[in-house]
C-alpha cells in the first residue's frame, strides 16, 4: 500500500509542481487583466470560455477518458499505439467539424451567448482557439499514460508562459482589450496544437482502427451526457447572471471562482492527471479497495487545507491585485473553494464506477445534479444574484456528491473512514469562523491569517499516525530535492 501512496505522491507532486508553476504565471496576470479589461470585458472572456467547454464536449465525445481505460486494458504496444493514434485522428476529425460549425454559425451563437450578434467576431476567433487545442488533448494523454509526467509538465508550462506573454503584450502594449486576450490565445493553442500532434503522429500508426474506436466511443459516450452535466452545474449561472444581472456580474463571479480554482489547480488537478491513469493499474491488486479509502482522505485533507488557505487569503489577495471594483469577488471565494473540496473528493469516490465500466450510471446523477442546479438558480440568482449563484453552485454539488457516493457504494463497496473525514472538515470550519472574529488592516490580517492556517495545518497532522507522518515528510523532502534539482531530475526520479 505505502508503495502505490508513494508513486501516487510522486507524480501528482510533479504535476503540482508543474500547474502551481502555472498558477503563479496566471496569477500575475490578474493585475494586467484587471488594469487593462472591465468587469463585462472579464464578463464577455468568461462567457467564451464556456462557449468552448460547451463544444468540446461533442467534438470529443469524453474520448480522452477513454484512451486511459484502454491504453491500460491492452498489453501489446502496438495495440497501444492503435488506442492513441485511433483517437487523436477521430478528436481532430471531430474537432474541426465543430470549429467549423462553430465559425458559420458566429452571429446567432453571439447572440445567444453574449447578447449580440455586433461581436460575432470574438466566436469566430474562439472557433479557430478551440480546434488547435483540442489536438494537444490525446498527446498529453499519451505522456500521461506513459508516466512521462516531466515531459507533461515541461509542455504545460511552455504554453502558459507562451499565452501569458502573448496576452500581456496585447493588453498593454497594443490595448487590443478583449480582441487581443483572444489573439493571444489562438496564437499560443496553434503552436501547442500543430507541434503536439505532429510530433505524436509523426511516430504512431496513422489510421483509426474501427472496432477500437467503437469501444472507446462506448465507453466514452455517456461521459458525454455526464459531461454536460458537469457544465451545467458549473457553468449555467454564469447565463443567469447575465440574465438577472449584467456582464460586471458575471465578471466579478468569474474572479471570484478563478480565486477558488487554486483548490482544484493545487490539488485536484494534479491529482486527477495521476488518478485517471493510476485508479485502473490500482483495481488489479488485492488491497485496492483499502487504498482507495486511505487516498480518499489524504486528498481531502490537501483539499481542504489548500480551500481554507484561498478563503482565508481571498479578500487580501485581492486588495493588493485588483482595484475596488473587484473587491466584491473575495465574498464568492470560500462558497466555491469548498464545492471544489467536494468535487474532489468526488473524482475518487466514483473510480468505483468507472472501473466497473458502468459509465452509463452516471448519466441519471449528471442530469439530477443538473436539474437540481437550474432550479436552485431560478430560485436564487435573481434576488441574490452572485451570492445566490455561489449558494446554489454548492447545494448542487452537496447532491451530486451524495447521489455519486449513493451509485458507487453499491456497484463497488469501499469502507470509507467518515470519521476522519468529519474530523477535518470540522476542524476547517472552527478555523475560518474564527478569521471572521477580526477586522483587520492588510498586513496584520495577513499575519493573523496565516497563524490561523499553520493552526489548522498542525491540527491536520495530528489526525495522522506515525507511518502516515512519516510518508508525508518524506514526500514533501522528496518534491524539494526534485525541485531543486530541476525538470530533468524529475524525469530521472
Amino acid at each position: 500500500m505505502i508503495e502505490e501512496l508513494r508513486k501516487i505522491a510522486k507524480h501528482s507532486g510533479i504535476y503540482g509542481i508543474g500547474l502551481i508553476s502555472s498558477k503563479a504565471v496566471g496569477f500575475l496576470m490578474i493585475p494586467v487583466y484587471t488594469r487593462f479589461l472591465v468587469p463585462g470585458d472579464y464578463g464577455i472572456l468568461e462567457l467564451l470560455d464556456l462557449l468552448t467547454f460547451f463544444a468540446t464536449n461533442f467534438a470529443t465525445m469524453g474520448i480522452e477518458a477513454a484512451v486511459f481505460r484502454f491504453y491500460a486494458a491492452y498489453e501489446s504496444e502496438q495495440d497501444k499505439e492503435e488506442v492513441i493514434a485511433t483517437a487523436l485522428l477521430y478528436v481532430t476529425g471531430g474537432s474541426f467539424l465543430c470549429a467549423l460549425g462553430l465559425f458559420i454559425g458566429a452571429e446567432p451563437i453571439a447572440r445567444l451567448v453574449l447578447g449580440s450578434a455586433a461581436v460575432a467576431r470574438y466566436v469566430r476567433i474562439v472557433s479557430l482557439t478551440f480546434f488547435f487545442s483540442n489536438l494537444c488533448e490525446v498527446p498529453l494523454a499519451y505522456w500521461r499514460a506513459q508516466e512521462r509526467s516531466a515531459l507533461y509538465v515541461s509542455v504545460g508550462l511552455a504554453r502558459t508562459v507562451l499565452g501569458a506573454a502573448s496576452i500581456a503584450v496585447a493588453l498593454a502594449g497594443l490595448k487590443w482589450g478583449v480582441s487581443g486576450v483572444l489573439y493571444a490565445n489562438l496564437l499560443s493553442n496553434a503552436v501547442a496544437g500543430v507541434g503536439l500532434a505532429g510530433a505524436v503522429l509523426y511516430y504512431l500508426p496513422k489510421k483509426v482502427v474501427l472496432h477500437k474506436l467503437r469501444e472507446m466511443l462506448r465507453y466514452s459516450a455517456p461521459l458525454v451526457i455526464s459531461g454536460l452535466g458537469s457544465f451545467v452545474l458549473v457553468f449555467s449561472d454564469r447565463f443567469f447572471l447575465r440574465r438577472y444581472g449584467d456582464l460586471t456580474q458575471v465578471g466579478i463571479y468569474a474572479l471570484g471562482y478563478k480565486l477558488a480554482m487554486i483548490v482544484n489547480l493545487v490539488v485536484g488537478g494534479p491529482f486527477r492527471l495521476t488518478w485517471q491513469w493510476r485508479q485502473f493499474e490500482l483495481a488489479k491488486k488485492e488491497n485496492a479497495k483499502a487504498v482507495y479509502a486511505k487516498i480518499q482522505v489524504y486528498q481531502l485533507l490537501a483539499s481542504v487545507f489548500v480551500g481554507l488557505a484561498v478563503a482565508l487569503l481571498a479578500k487580501d489577495a485581492l486588495r493588493i491585485l485588483a482595484p475596488t471594483t473587484y473587491w466584491g469577488a473575495s465574498q464568492i471565494v470560500p462558497i466555491i473553494a469548498l464545492c471544489y473540496i467536494l468535487d474532489n473528493v468526488r473524482s475518487v469516490i466514483l473510480s468505483g464506477v468507472l472501473i466497473q465500466r458502468l459509465t452509463q450510471l452516471l448519466i441519471p446523477i449528471a442530469v439530477a445534479a443538473a436539474l437540481t442546479n437550474i432550479a436552485l438558480n431560478f430560485l436564487l440568482i435573481p434576488r441574490f444574484l452572485a451570492m445566490g449563484a455561489a449558494v446554489a453552485t454548492l447545494l448542487s454539488y452537496l447532491a451530486y456528491l451524495a447521489m455519486a457516493h449513493f451509485v458507487a457504494q453499491r456497484v463497488y463497496f469501499i469502507r470509507y473512514e467518515y470519521a476522519r473525514n468529519l474530523a477535518v472538515l470540522a476542524s476547517a470550519g472552527i478555523v475560518y469562523a474564527a478569521s471572521g472574529l477580526f477586522k483587520l488592516n492588510l498586513a496584520p490580517s495577513i499575519l493573523v491569517n496565516l497563524l490561523l492556517l499553520s493552526v489548522f495545518a498542525v491540527a491536520s497532522i495530528r489526525l495522522l499516525d506515525r507511518e502516515e507522518r512519516s510518508l508525508v515528510w518524506q514526500t514533501g523532502a522528496n518534491l524539494v530535492r526534485r525541485l531543486r534539482g530541476g525538470m530533468e531530475g524529475i524525469e530521472k526520479a
